[in-house]
């Protein structure tokens, strides 16, 4: 295990006006974890992953990038975003831009890299997705599934160290789900670093390494996903988890 983590979240709460969306919140993730955020609607989740990304403000708490409070003023957000990439459940794909310019202009304008040097990188990740073939194409002439492999390839052309997943085959119709998950898989398999906020149990149990169940706005329960899935000790995760399981 690394010594110092690569993403601590500590005593990290959030509050919209007088409404508690979060409380709390402690975890850790490690090189190569793959870390999956289950819960039902409503308790939290995705309201997290917008705040490790900084895209919402905690109320209280930190959020430690290699032991460095990525809340503090000061703070470099796009770089720090560049390192801690996000792959969104509508996609955020660019409608007037083609497939390829999705992928590079992250690169050309954060990034700073040529433009030769972000398509080499686009293409690198677009083939990887198996999106090649449709690298002229724009938003509206691809399907669903097709437009989150190419906003997972415009997230993995960052190089990031962390990738943050908020619930990415909503979205999608479920003949499409099975294309995307097939992706992260690979993912998880070579080693990248994830954080997953998903309604798919089946793949939080079979990929994950770690499984935070959220109830409340508080984490309820944690842990490898053998216990969470096959032993789970708090009364709302088993009641949660009670109709996967039968299922």
């Amino acid at each position: 295990m690394a010594e110092n983590h690569v993403l601590e979240i500590r005593h990290l709460s959030k509050s919209f006006g007088k409404h508690v969306v979060l409380r709390d919140i402690d975890f850790t993730v490690d090189t190569g974890d793959v870390t999956c955020i289950i819960g039902a609607s409503g308790s939290g989740k995705s309201t997290l992953l917008r705040c490790i990304n900084m895209l919402e403000t905690p109320t209280t708490g930190e959020i430690l990038y290699h032991e460095k409070d990525i809340t503090d003023k000061g703070v470099n957000v796009p770089a720090y975003r560049s390192k801690v990439g996000m792959v969104f459940q509508s996609f955020n794909l660019f409608n007037n831009l083609t497939v390829l310019e999705n992928c590079m202009i992250g690169q050309t304008k954060v990034l700073k890299r040529s433009k030769e040097d972000a398509k080499a990188m686009a293409m690198k990740y677009l083939e990887k997705v198996g999106m090649a073939p449709y690298i002229n194409a724009k938003p509206k002439q691809i399907s669903g599934g097709q437009k989150q492999r190419v906003a997972i390839a415009r997230a993995l052309a960052m190089e990031p160290e962390v990738l943050l997943f908020d619930e990415p085959t909503s979205a999608l119709d479920p003949q499409m789900v099975g294309e995307v998950l097939a992706v992260m898989r690979t993912l998880a398999k070579e080693g990248i670093t994830m954080i997953i906020v998903t309604h798919e149990m089946a793949f939080a149990r079979d990929v994950s390494n770690h499984v935070v169940f959220m109830a409340d706005g508080v984490i309820e329960e944690e842990g490898k996903p053998a216990d969470i899935f096959g032993n789970p000790q708090k009364a709302k995760t088993q009641e949660f988890l009670s109709r996967f399981i039968q299922g």
